[in-house]
């Protein structure tokens, strides 16, 4: 990044940008905690000074001091025992016991301690119930008739300052598309040169991976080599995002646990990602999958006596083998490697679009952000409020004629991708024209879906293929992306 676009950046976003070089320089990658975590803390040391040899030790000092390591976990317990308080940096994300009427969680730091939480600090912290935070737990000790136990007795969030959509919004007219494009990129911690992200198709990969994070019940499926920073973008950018590596799922884990009366992921987190998807497997097959697909499809499930309607997206990782051109080897069957359970196409023909990930770079140290971009914690608040602006939604439904598709599946799932791009390129609304839309935003999204349908011809000879074009003549009806009641948009439903 050239420095008048940094020092551009600065002077706008002065109190939400930051060096993105500080945080891959400070050592705290090294840390088991997100970035929006590390630029907190950093940002915290710093506070507008230089940073140098004995701030950056002063960050490492707090980490060390509040992040403590296995082998003092019995120490601090005695010091509980013996009336200290104790106070650690860490994830909390309590749980309601219907059946004791209590609240607890448990302490990662404390070796997975049971611990109890003041009423208080759930009123005054209601993200904890919602998915949990980060923060600075303080620990406390309470001998009982029974033994003791361990309260958390005060919580101190990390959390970005009060965030400004408004100006956030403003203030994109004062760069060009291709700054802003930059500013994007080198907000999730990499470069927009040459060494990482300095081509269109580099960058449309890239952006496509943030959809599900502004776009309400957005589902992708994202095929990559190894190596090309999947799991991290997903698993540290946003604490609204929940990993699941692999391994066997159960559907109290994604639904409702009934035993315990917990709310699946999907009712805590605006994205749940399934990585390694090429190992993923449910513990209960045929339950899981049918409750899989009817959530993908209307955004709510039933488990037992229990209804719920969410809105998290779902995205899919799996690895896929290159050729030396640094294309997929069965291009006509990508998902020939996976499970037989996500080969299902009434299961994929709810999945919106299939990233290339091929097209992504491969992670190296050339590939970090050496210029300023967004705080991590302040950019994915703001994705995080823009899933609820309408008006974005808006503006596709006017256009949902240009999408040349007679299938409901292909058309909202376009609209809903579409309406992602343009949250994350035009956020001013007033300054986007048609030609921008149909460029930046529905040809991508187009592009997303084609791939998808492509495949689905590919496993299931019932679906069509056919090319879906772009009408640039008003001749059809205007289209909702609101899902209607029962089951919709099945193979050609509208022929």
């Amino acid at each position: 990044m050239d420095k008048n676009l940094k020092n551009k950046i600065t002077n706008i976003y002065e109190s939400s940008s930051i060096d993105k070089s500080l945080y891959s320089s400070s050592g705290l990658n090294e840390q088991s905690i997100p970035v929006f975590v590390g630029e907190w803390l950093i940002d915290r040391q710093l506070k507008g000074g230089d940073w140098d040899e004995n701030v950056k030790q002063q960050v490492i000092g707090f980490i060390h001091k509040y992040m403590p390591s296995k082998d003092e976990v019995e120490d601090l317990k005695q010091r509980l025992r013996n009336g200290d308080n104790v106070s650690v940096l860490e994830y909390i994300s309590p749980k309601v016991n219907l059946n004791r009427d209590q609240t607890y969680l448990e302490s990662g730091s404390l070796g997975n301690q049971k611990a109890f939480i003041e009423e208080i600090l759930l009123s005054k912290f209601p993200r904890l119930l919602k998915g949990g935070l980060w923060g600075l737990a303080i620990y406390g000790y309470r001998r009982t008739d029974d033994g003791g136990e361990v309260w958390l007795n005060d919580f101190k969030p990390l959390q970005a300052a009060a965030i400004d959509f408004d100006e956030y919004v403003e203030n994109r007219n004062k760069f060009s598309l291709d700054e802003w494009l930059q500013l994007l990129i080198n907000s999730l911690g990499y470069s927009a040169g040459d060494n990482g992200y300095g081509t269109k198709q580099k960058r449309q990969a890239l952006l496509t991976r943030l959809l599900p994070f502004v776009q309400r019940r957005l589902n992708l499926f994202e095929l990559a080599p190894k190596g090309t920073g999947k799991s991290f973008l997903f698993g540290q950018f946003s604490r609204y995002s929940r990993l699941i590596e692999g391994g066997a799922v159960s559907p109290a884990v994604l639904f409702y646990n009934e035993n315990t009366k917990v709310p699946g992921l999907f009712t805590q987190f605006d994205v749940v990602v399934f990585d390694e998807a090429q190992t993923l497997s449910f513990s209960s097959p045929d339950e899981t999958v049918a409750k899989l697909k009817g959530y993908l499809e209307q955004g709510k499930y039933s488990k037992g006596k229990y209804t719920v309607s969410a809105d998290a997206g779902a995205v899919f990782i799996a690895n896929v083998q290159i050729d030396s051109k640094g294309f997929p080897v069965n291009k006509h069957n990508l998902f020939g490697e996976l499970p037989k359970l996500l080969q299902e196409s009434a299961l994929l023909d709810r999945i919106h679009g299939i990233l290339p990930g091929w097209n992504l770079p491969r992670m190296t140290v050339g590939a970090l952000s050496d210029g300023v971009g967004f705080k991590a914690d302040f950019l994915g608040e703001i994705f995080h409020f823009m899933r609820s602006r309408i008006e974005y939604d808006r503006f596709v439904e006017e256009r949902s004629y240009m999408i040349g598709s007679k299938d409901f599946r292909d058309v909202r799932a376009i609209m809903r991708m579409s309406a992602g791009f343009l949250k994350l390129l035009f956020p001013n609304l007033s300054d986007v024209s048609d030609n921008d839309f149909i460029e930046h935003c529905l040809k991508p999204a187009i592009e997303l879906r084609q791939r998808l349908r492509e495949q689905l011809y590919y496993i299931d000879p019932e679906f069509k293929n056919y090319e879906i074009t772009i009408e640039h003549e008003r001749s059809g009806v205007i289209i909702s992306m609101e899902e209607p009641d029962g089951e919709v948009g099945e193979p050609n439903g509208l022929e």
